[in-house]
């Protein structure tokens, strides 16, 4: 870490560290206090064979219950992350949230992040999420034109 990184406020700092997970469960996969996988993997319509490709599991040993392999589960609740970082942005809108995954993105190559995942690129996905949220909090904040009488 930078002297100047040192110097900053703690508050900074810590925001730093954090940055990357979510503040906040706004699309209830942790509802019960566990991640519910089946409703991860169904938000983001990822198949079994999908999350085999992404975890390094044969596809026959993919479940969603308390027997979920621990690369699946993983997997899952890293792209919850990003799926609740996305809701930030969309105030929890969980409509908006997969319609944003399923469509094509001009900022990712016209590629839908849906597809970015199957094609195991999540960690560029998180990357990209990241660098949206750190540009949109440093943008001057938008006022509304004054309405004239």
């Amino acid at each position: 870490m930078s002297a100047a990184q040192l110097s900053a406020p703690v508050s900074t700092r810590t925001s730093a560290i954090t940055n990357h997970i979510a503040m906040q469960d706004l699309l209830g996969f942790y509802a019960r206090g566990s991640p519910d996988y089946k409703r991860i993997a169904d938000l983001m319509q990822l198949s079994k064979a999908d999350l085999s490709k992404l975890s390094g599991v044969a596809q026959s040993s993919v479940r969603f219950d308390t027997n979920i392999p621990v690369p699946v589960a993983e997997r899952l609740r890293e792209l919850a992350n990003i799926a609740n970082l996305v809701a930030e942005y969309f105030n929890g809108d969980v409509q908006k949230v997969g319609l944003w995954f399923e469509l094509a993105n001009p900022m990712l190559g016209n590629v839908s992040p849906r597809n970015m995942i199957r094609g195991g690129r999540y960690k560029r996905l998180l990357n990209f999420v990241l660098e949206a949220r750190n540009a949109e909090k440093a943008a001057p904040k938008r006022t509304e034109p004054s309405e004239k009488a």
